[in-house]
C-alpha cells in the first residue's frame, strides 16, 4: 500500500473523518467565537490526534495514520 496524503477542506472534513475512521468535530475561534471550522480528531496509533484546516492527514504505506500540522 502507498502512503496517500489529503488537506482538510470545510468541503472534504466529513469525507475525510470517515476515511480515516476519525470523528468531526467543531472548532471555535478563542479571539472570534462566532467563528466555527471543522476539525477531525484523528486516531494515530496509540494517541488521538487534532486535525484543523489546511492540516494534512497522511496515511502511511503501514495503514496508520499521522498528521501534518499547517502552522
Amino acid at each position: 500500500m502507498a502512503s496517500e496524503a489529503r488537506t482538510v477542506t470545510a468541503d472534504n472534513a466529513a469525507f475525510l473523518a470517515v476515511w480515516c475512521g476519525g470523528k468531526l468535530v467543531n472548532e471555535q475561534d478563542a479571539l472570534m467565537p462566532h467563528i466555527n471550522t471543522p476539525g477531525i480528531n484523528v486516531p494515530c496509533g496509540d494517541t488521538v490526534k487534532r486535525a484543523s484546516m489546511g492540516d494534512t492527514i497522511i496515511r502511511k504505506s503501514d495503514g496508520t495514520f499521522d498528521i501534518f500540522k499547517n502552522e
